[in-house]
C-alpha cells in the first residue's frame, strides 16, 4: 500500500528546525518536476506522476 505525500507541505506541519542556512532541501523529481511522491511500505519512494524511482530518497523508522 502506498501514500501520496508532499513533501513541501509535510514540512510545514513539522516542528521547524533551528535556521543552519538560507538554503534548505527542495524535492522534486527531474524527469517530471512533480513534488508528489510515492511512499511503499519497503522504503522505495517513487514519484507519483510518472512513477521514477527517486534514488536519492529513502523512508526509514522514526528516530527518537
Amino acid at each position: 500500500m502506498e501514500n501520496i505525500v508532499r513533501l513541501a507541505d509535510y514540512r510545514k506541519r513539522r516542528k521547524p528546525a533551528p535556521p543552519a542556512a538560507d538554503l534548505s532541501a527542495q524535492y522534486f523529481c527531474t524527469r517530471c518536476d512533480s513534488g508528489e511522491f510515492r511512499l511503499a511500505a519497503a522504503g522505495m519512494v517513487h514519484c507519483a506522476h510518472c512513477g521514477a524511482l527517486m534514488r536519492n530518497l529513502a523512508v526509514a523508522a522514526p528516530q527518537e
